[in-house]
């Protein structure tokens, strides 16, 4: 029959609509565990969704210069968020358009590779190829603070 190999692609985009930094994992690594690995050397902001909240990782992470800023779920005590995080954590679905354009455009999931080089080679042609010549990215726009 063959083989088949499950992977999860991790993406962190800036506010252009590039892909600042990416990563691989088996397809049963949960987001949570590759988030530190993902934004290694990065200082920011990271807005997140739900699947991200542990106040363990937002520790960590804020020892590494990253405020992780995701919405609280519902059995939560709600978190106040300032009217700049709000707004950008809307503009969150802007990685969904990023996917999206891998998939559709650029061929991210149909690959018929036959070894893990030729599949690996195909996720990363498609990464290359919408950060070299995509030219209408997703792009996010940032409200400065008025404070």
């Amino acid at each position: 029959m063959g083989w088949f190999y499950g992977c999860k692609l991790h993406i962190a985009m800036n506010q252009f609509g590039e892909i600042a930094c990416s990563a691989l994992s088996n397809g049963h690594v949960a987001d949570i565990k590759m988030v530190e690995q993902l934004v290694d050397d990065l200082q920011a902001k990271l807005y997140a969704d739900r699947g991200y909240i542990g106040q363990e990782l937002k520790g960590r992470l804020k020892d590494q210069g990253i405020d992780l800023i995701t919405y609280h779920r519902k059995n939560m005590r709600p978190i106040q968020l300032s009217a700049l995080d709000e707004y950008h954590l809307k503009q969150r679905n802007k990685i969904e358009t990023l996917f999206s354009l891998l998939k559709g455009q650029y061929n991210l999931v149909t690959s018929k590779a036959r070894s893990i080089l030729g599949f690996l080679s195909g996720i990363y042609a498609s990464l290359y190829a919408y950060q070299l010549s995509h030219q209408n990215k997703p792009t996010i726009r940032v409200m400065e603070s008025s404070a």
